[in-house]
């Protein structure tokens, strides 16, 4: 009996060896295959080989950019409809130029080319900061709403200064305004199984979904790959966009010993304000089977310098869309990139443009918050520090919160705000929204608002940050290894 015990473990074991080195060779030769960035490729073939079973597990669940047959099958059918601003493509006329940052034109053909989004005039933006300001202007033009009222969040908290916003919209909804409401259903989970949700089940009221995580091979979507968008359009004459989650910062994550978020969002009237409401209506569209039209209307611009672009990005589009205008925008800069983004694990590309930037001359100034909510993204993005800091940019870290602003400024001329992060995760992976400023009072005026942060924030020493234990150091380096996947 013990022999044949032994026999019969003996051969589960060597069948779970070559099971593991089966998979191992298997989904290696994928990633090799699938030809993705030099660094996401190895580590997740270190992950494969040292985490048996498990690995092939995570690669599965996180390794490729799949949103669900069902999924992609109604996005290659919307794609026939695709939003196009209904003008003869970029404005290349040279007067429409001619205020711009040199780089701008050769930006907005870049961006063209891939959403099919053209730049526009015409357009008023202002910056709105703080949880109490960007709710006031939010419900006021709640309150006007006489045809719709479009909302995309990553997070939507009830509780606090919210109520607020649920209010304005019960009214709306009251006076037959027709608002459809889309949520993450990760970053919202709280939200989707509380009580809170059935206050907003009222007629003319629609609460979605967005990136519902499914099981079914033919629905199957990846846990992290998320709408992190955070955008309101009402009546087609206003927009919001920018970093703020519709949360109550007073009430949210209090806990987390990070103290409260800090965040921006821009207030966008004019012709751009169509564009971010036909993204919309296609996410939309995707996530209810809907067929709302993308454009109510022809877009009418003009040639004044006050352009905008919208500029999507996400897993169904080119792959690393935005960091490619990013790449390109700053290496055009010629003064000055500042950048203010929560967590930075930039990858080899993004943090090699910044290193060249400040070497050839370029004053580059990045402010990160002191702590922030993820123990992994906190230390992968330390392990960048003493790179940026030997090659000469600038690295401030802010102490009075978590500053959850998203914004680059190039020569104060040029300017990129939104919901991406400069980690891997919002370039590559998640839905993300970014407005592309090309108006250089615009730009300035942001511009501003990072020179206020970082007056409030502390620049980090090379000499004092060398000074950390060499445990630190080794495990700066070790979740280093794997900031491609983080």
């Amino acid at each position: 009996m013990e022999l044949t015990i032994s026999f019969v473990w003996g051969l589960l074991q060597q069948l779970l060896i070559w099971g593991h080195l089966l998979l191992v060779i298997t989904f290696s030769v994928r990633v090799i295959m699938l030809r993705l960035p030099v660094g996401v490729s190895l580590a997740w073939l270190l992950v494969l080989v040292l985490l048996p079973y498990v690995g092939v597990g995570l690669y599965l669940l996180f390794g490729e950019r799949f949103l669900g047959v069902k999924r992609s099958a109604r996005t290659a059918r919307l794609k026939q409809a695709y939003l196009h601003a209904r003008r003869n493509g970029p404005h290349n006329h040279p007067e429409s130029w001619r205020d711009s940052h040199p780089a701008s034109q050769a930006l907005a053909r870049l961006e063209y080319h891939t959403s099919g989004i053209p730049p526009l005039g015409g357009n008023r933006v202002g910056f709105l900061q703080g949880a109490e300001h960007i709710i006031d202007a939010l419900v006021a033009d709640i309150d006007r709403a006489e045809q719709f009222c479009h909302l995309e969040f990553y997070i939507w908290q009830s509780g606090g200064l919210i109520e607020r916003v649920v209010d304005a919209l019960l009214a709306a909804a009251g006076r037959g305004v027709l608002c459809r409401i889309m949520l993450d259903a990760v970053g919202s989970s709280v939200f989707f199984s509380s009580s809170a949700l059935h206050r907003l089940q009222v007629p003319n009221i629609t609460v979605v979904k967005a990136c519902p995580i499914r099981f079914m091979p033919w629905q199957l979507a990846r846990y992290d790959l998320r709408n992190h968008r955070k955008t309101v359009i009402i009546d087609n004459k206003v927009a919001y966009m920018g970093s703020f989650n519709l949360v109550d910062p007073a009430h949210f994550k209090v806990d987390a010993g990070v103290g409260q978020w800090i965040d921006m969002m821009a207030r966008i009237e004019g012709p751009t304000v169509p564009v971010f409401d036909g993204v919309f209506r296609w996410y939309w569209n995707i996530e209810t089977a809907d067929e709302l039209p993308l454009l109510e209307r022809d877009i009418e611009s003009d040639d004044s310098p006050a352009l905008l672009q919208a500029a999507p990005s996400g897993p169904d589009v080119a792959k690393e869309s935005i960091l490619s205008a990013l790449l390109q925008a700053i290496y055009a800069a010629v003064e000055s990139v500042d950048i203010v983004t929560p967590y930075f694990v930039p990858g080899e590309a993004l943090e090699q443009a910044l290193k060249i930037a400040a070497r050839r001359g370029v004053k580059v100034r990045l402010i990160v918050p002191e702590k922030v909510d993820s123990f992994l993204v906190r230390h992968a993005s330390h392990s960048y520090f003493a790179g940026m800091l030997e090659s000469g940019v600038e690295v401030y870290t802010y102490s009075a919160g978590l500053l959850h602003t998203k914004a680059v400024v190039i020569d104060s001329a040029l300017a990129f705000f939104g919901t991406v992060n400069l980690d891997l995760r919002s370039l590559w992976l998640n839905f993300e929204m970014t407005m592309i400023i090309y108006d250089r009072a615009t730009a300035a005026e942001l511009g501003g608002f990072l020179d206020e942060y970082r007056a409030d924030a502390d620049a980090l020493s090379l000499s004092v940050w060398r000074q950390r234990s060499a445990m630190s150091r080794f495990f700066e380096n070790i979740t280093h290894l794997f900031s491609p996947l983080i």
